[in-house]
């Protein structure tokens, strides 16, 4: 069942980025267009031993095939962390995942237990929130690249 939930997630990270290639046709309505702009220094937290991460973010992630993922993160002291999701659907879903983190170059990698997934989940960290990065550690891009964001509680 994680298996397909990280799929399902994977998934739904692609399909949000999408190719660049769109055409617009009549009817269509844009209301806004998000342009991320990249992380400056002055946004950057220089990461040192004595930084901390610790504490709990949540956000409404997007979801190509719900209204969204309600998604907790709690990064703890010894460096492991409990993620949870909560598809938002007729029937809402929830997943539970918990594993270690590290943090390199302002960075987070979360590592799941036992889930089988070949890559981290990759967060950007600024301060007070963390931004979900894309399979290849880029940031997302997009109409709605400013959604991937977990703030801090």
């Amino acid at each position: 069942m994680k298996k397909i939930a990280y799929f399902l997630w994977a998934c739904c990270i692609a399909g949000c980025t999408g190719n660049g290639n769109s055409e617009k046709t009549e009817g269509d309505t844009l209301a806004y267009t998000y342009v991320p702009s990249p992380i400056h220094d002055s946004e950057k937290i220089p990461v040192t031993d004595t930084t901390k991460f610790e504490g709990t973010y949540s956000g409404l992630l997007p979801c190509a095939s719900c209204e969204g993922i309600e998604t907790t993160l709690t990064l703890y002291d010894d460096h492991s962390f409990l993620m949870k999701e909560v598809y938002k659907d007729e029937q809402p879903d929830t997943f539970v995942n918990k594993g270690k983190y590290e943090v390199k170059s302002n960075t987070l990698y979360l590592k799941m237990d036992g889930a089988g997934v070949e890559r981290p989940v990759m967060y950007a960290v600024r301060p007070n929130s963390l931004t979900q990065l894309d399979m290849n550690g880029k940031e997302i891009t997009g109409a709605l690249a400013g959604h991937y964001v977990l703030m801090k509680n």
